[in-house]
Parts: C-alpha cells; structure tokens; sequence
C-alpha cells in the first residue's frame, strides 16, 4: 500500500486529519497533537505536546481541562534533560477549523504550518516557535478494516510524518536555532488510551536523507461484555511498521503473539522484524537510560498511565530482499545516530527513570 508524503507549500491540504474530534460537551475524551524533532549537528532532541482531556466524570478533582507540555533531550549532557508541563482551564482551550486548522491552548499555538509556546515550571521556562511545510497525505497507521476488527478506544494518524522545522528553542534563557531540521507530528484521540505501547521514528538516517521509518505496536484490554472471561486482560499487540526507502515504500502491519511482545520489548530497547512478499526488515531501537524521561497520564476514567521517552535514541534497521523463493539476500543496514525517537508506556511506573513533568 503506497503511502505518498510529499511536501507541500501553503496550507496543508489534508489540514482535516488535524481538526479537533471533541465538540467541548462529550464527557470520556482526551486529545493531543504533538511534534518531536532533532537538532542534527548538536544531538538534540525535543518534544511538544498539546493536550485536552475532558474527564468521564465531572467533579472538583476531574474538571475538563489543556495542557502544554515542553521537553528538551541533549545526548552530550544528559543531566540537562528537562520536562515542562503546564495545565489550563478548558476555557484556555479554542480551535477553530472553517478553512485551515488553528488551536490555542494559553501561551501555545499550532497551525498547519506553525508551532509556538511558552511553558514555565518552576524555575525553568522552555518556548519554541518553529515552522514547518506541511506534507501532502496523512500517514495513517491501522487500515479502517483493522480499526473495524480491533475496535480500538483510541485513534492514532500522523499528518506530517516527514517535516522539515525551521526557527527556535529557548531553553531557560539559550536560543537554539533550527533550520530545515528533522521531524514529524501527529494527532492522538479516544476514550482511553491503549494500555501498552511502544513507537519508533526517524526520518534522519545518516546517508540516506529520503529514508523515514515509523514504528508502532501497542496493545489493550479486552472490556466487552460478550467475552466475559476475558474482561481486563491484555489482547496481542497490533504491529505496524512503515520504511519510505531508496524510492520504495513498505507497510508490515499484523498481530503478534503475547509471548514475543515480553521477549522484545524492554525500556530503552524494541527490536522487530517483518516481511513482505519481497522484503525483511530486522531493526534494533535503543537508548541510554539517561536519555529517557517519564511523565504520567491521566485518562479520561482517571486511571493512570506512565510514558518513557527519548527523542535521541539510536535506530538499525536490516534490509533482506527475497531471491528464489524463500531465500532471502542481505542489501543492507541503515541507521539514526541519536536522531531516533523512542517511547514506551505502560500501566505501571518504572523507578529507575527519572519522572518528569510534576
């Protein structure tokens, strides 16, 4: 299945992949936009997010509320890893998309071309006002069939899954300054987030600047009345992979069994393999614990979630094209130094990450 993701100037023409899916009254909804991206030559990464959840119930502690979220990764001094987040009142929160899309969450703005805010917590203040040429096509992870069998609570698409940022990052008074930088941005919704996920980008491999690679694989509870016995226990994780490469495009998208999801996966570390009738990739995802920082989510329901990201791992992918039948010939290895973005999630927090964001 072919995936076009040209570049476009003006406004974007697939801005409705970013429109708002909440109409300010449903109760059990959150959403979220967010862009990460590189600075190539000085080996950071950043991280923003803008956020609403309107809670499934309405009292004094689960108020609809938005929120900017702000991170900075630098590979070379990783004690100067910072997370920002600052909540509003629903009311802060305003969108509108009669023609183009535009969002405003208190200081913070994103456009279909534009991404500016200010977030201050403490004594720390990060703001970031970047630039970006839109793609033309919408990435979209699951197939509407999958989405059809799977039923899922939340809904995933990435609008710029290979953009280009160009302006500055303000990090506690030093300017940092990007022009045509690497990275993506994406749009999140549902009611719930999935239970188990862990995701992979790059869009900056060292000698094949045309290369994008986008990872995903995520898992949820069962909660259907119709399978009793299995109300609350994990289903196997949907898979999908994406890699735009010397002019080709490939989708791997199944499920995978239980018992390789808990072989493969561990904080700082994914590795995956697929296959097409004509191609294998083997990839290797990772970081250093350092590199990581994790913040917790809150549901809609209340309940908790905690993430663990990097925006300056390390990605290996292994390409093998099929040659006589079942036989397969190695091609070769590309890879991101510190230009991966990394992230898993899960129900339960992991000590030995710094927690971020509170």
């Amino acid at each position: 299945m072919a995936v076009k993701l040209q570049p476009v100037s003006g406004a974007a023409v697939n801005f409705a992949d970013n429109l708002c899916r909440w109409d300010r009254a449903r109760a059990g909804h959150y959403e979220v936009w967010f862009l990460t991206l590189n600075k190539r030559a000085s080996q950071r990464g950043f991280w923003f997010r803008y956020t609403l959840m309107s809670p499934s119930r309405t009292d004094d502690d689960l108020a609809a509320r938005s929120a900017l979220w702000a991170a900075a990764f630098d590979r070379r001094r990783p004690g100067a890893n910072i997370l920002l987040k600052r909540e509003y009142g629903i009311d802060n929160f305003t969108f509108d998309g009669r023609e183009d899309f535009r969002l405003n969450i208190g200081d913070g703005e994103f456009s279909s071309s534009r991404a500016t805010g200010t977030v201050t917590q403490g004594s720390h203040r990060i703001d970031w006002d970047l630039s970006f040429t839109p793609n033309r096509e919408t990435y979209h992870h699951i197939s509407p069939f999958l989405k059809l069998i799977a039923r899922p609570k939340s809904f995933i698409c990435s609008p710029n899954l290979d953009a280009r940022f160009s302006g500055r990052v303000v990090i506690d008074g030093r300017e940092i300054i990007l022009d045509e930088e690497p990275g993506c941005q994406s749009h999140l919704w549902g009611r719930k987030q999935v239970d188990e996920w862990v995701w992979v980008h790059s869009n900056a491999f060292e000698k094949n600047p045309g290369t994008v690679f986008e990872g995903l694989a995520a898992r949820q509870r069962h909660f259907s009345g119709r399978f009793a016995s299995l109300n609350n226990r994990l289903m196997p994780p949907l898979q999908s992979l994406y890699l735009r490469h010397a002019g080709e495009e490939h989708r791997f998208i199944r499920m995978r069994m239980a018992e390789q999801w808990e072989r493969r996966l561990g904080i700082g570390y994914w590795t995956f393999s697929a296959m097409n009738p004509h191609i294998r990739i083997d990839g290797t995802a990772q970081c250093r614990m350092r590199d990581m920082l994790q913040v917790e989510y809150t549901d809609p329901d209340g309940e908790r979630l905690y993430c663990i990201n990097s925006e300056i791992a390390h990605l290996k992918i292994r390409l093998f094209r099929r040659v006589r039948g079942l036989r397969w010939r190695y091609v070769e290895t590309i890879k991101a130094h510190a230009t991966a973005h990394l992230e898993h999630a899960s129900r339960t927090t992991d000590p030995d990450v710094k927690m971020a964001g509170r």
